[in-house]
């Protein structure tokens, strides 16, 4: 039978911003990835509802809220897939990536070499042996046929 499970591997980054810096990486599981996709974005819609007997207001405002998570998306990124590194403070102490990020004083070219090496370790590849998306439908797409058909006759009135 196929393997399911993430491996336990890792893989070492030297970080070319960090002079002799590395991090050693591992891949988060499909459980991690939810928690992280469910903390990156919350969207919230506050709506009034109108008492027994009251007409809702023609001009009632609906309000929505988007709210974005990059510090603590980060923050769990860096405590999770981070397992070993030589990065230290001003002090000579190695930074610890399970306090909160304010406490790291990380270098932002560092931080975001780290990042986009996490990123890249933890990315769905989808990309076929032709370099083709396979999520996205390409141009002669039975599903796209009379698209252009359509706004072309509708343009001619």
């Amino acid at each position: 039978m196929p393997r399911a499970t993430v491996t336990q591997e890792t893989k070492r980054v030297d970080l070319r911003s960090c002079e002799g810096g590395f991090v050693e990486l591992r891949t988060l599981t499909f459980h991690e990835m939810n928690i992280r996709q469910e903390m990156a974005a919350r969207v919230y819609q506050e709506q009034k509802t109108p008492k027994r007997g009251e007409k809702r207001p023609k001009d009632e405002v609906i309000r929505g809220y988007f709210e974005i998570m990059n510090v603590a998306v980060t923050e769990y990124e860096f405590r999770n897939c981070i397992i070993d590194h030589n990065l230290e403070d001003e002090n000579g102490d190695q930074i610890d990536f399970t306090h909160p990020m304010q406490k790291w004083r990380l270098d932002p070219k560092i931080g975001e070499e780290i990042a986009k090496a996490i990123d890249d370790l933890n990315q769905l590849e989808e990309e076929d042996e032709e370099g083709e998306d396979p999520l996205v439908a390409p141009l002669s797409s039975p599903s796209l046929v009379g698209v252009d058909t359509l706004r072309d006759s509708t343009d001619e009135t």
